[in-house]
C-alpha cells in the first residue's frame, strides 16, 4: 500500500514538474530568455573578478589552516584538499555563484559592474575587497576584544534569568497539577 502511494505521488509529481518545465508562454519564454542573458553577464563578472582563483586560494587556506591546526592531518592533506575542492572548489560554486548574480542584477547591470571592474579604479577595487574585509574583520575584533567581560556577564545574566524563569513555570504548573 505505501508504495502504492508513494509510486502514485512520484507520478504526479513528475508530471506536476514535466507541465511546469514545457510550458511555453510567451512571459516564459522571455524569462527564460533573460535568465540565460544573466547567467552569461554574470559568468563575464566572475570571470574578470577572478573568482576563479578566490575560490582556488580558498581551497588551499582551508586545507592548510586545517593541516597547521594539526599536524596528524599532514598524512590526509590531499584527501582534505579533495575533500574541499569538490565542496567548495571553484567547478562546485561557479553555476550557483552565476546564478546567484543574476539573481540580484540584471543582465545589464551586470554588464555596467563588469565595464566597472575592467578600469583601473575596478581592478584596485577588485584587488583590495580582501584586504579590506580583512582589516575591517580585525578592526571590529580588536574594539571588542577589550569588552568581551561586558558581553559574557550580560548573555551570563539573560541565561540565568531564563532559567530562573523556566524553573518557575515549571514549577507552577506542578502546582496546577496538583489542584
Amino acid at each position: 500500500m505505501v508504495k502504492k502511494v508513494l509510486l502514485a505521488f512520484f507520478l504526479i509529481s513528475s508530471t506536476a514538474l514535466f507541465a511546469e518545465n514545457n510550458a511555453t508562454t510567451p512571459q516564459t519564454k522571455a524569462k527564460v530568455e533573460q535568465n540565460q542573458e544573466g547567467l552569461k553577464a554574470a559568468n563575464r563578472l566572475l570571470e574578470v573578478m577572478n573568482l576563479k582563483k578566490v575560490y582556488e586560494n580558498a581551497v588551499n587556506t582551508s586545507t592548510q589552516r586545517l593541516v597547521k591546526a594539526n599536524s596528524s592531518f599532514k598524512s590526509i592533506e590531499d584527501k582534505i584538499k579533495a575533500f574541499y575542492q569538490k565542496y567548495i572548489g571553484w567547478d562546485s560554486v561557479k553555476d550557483d555563484l552565476a546564478k546567484l548574480y543574476s539573481k540580484y542584477y540584471t543582465p545589464q547591470e551586470l554588464e555596467d559592474i563588469t565595464k566597472f571592474y575592467q578600469t583601473p579604479t575596478g581592478k584596485k577595487v577588485l584587488s583590495t575587497m580582501g584586504k579590506l574585509a580583512y582589516e575591517g574583520q580585525m578592526l571590529t575584533q580588536k574594539r571588542l576584544r577589550p569588552h568581551l567581560d561586558e558581553l559574557k556577564k550580560m548573555l551570563d545574566e539573560a541565561i540565568d534569568k531564563n532559567q530562573k524563569n523556566a524553573n518557575k513555570d515549571t514549577k507552577d504548573s506542578k502546582k496546577e497539577e496538583k489542584k
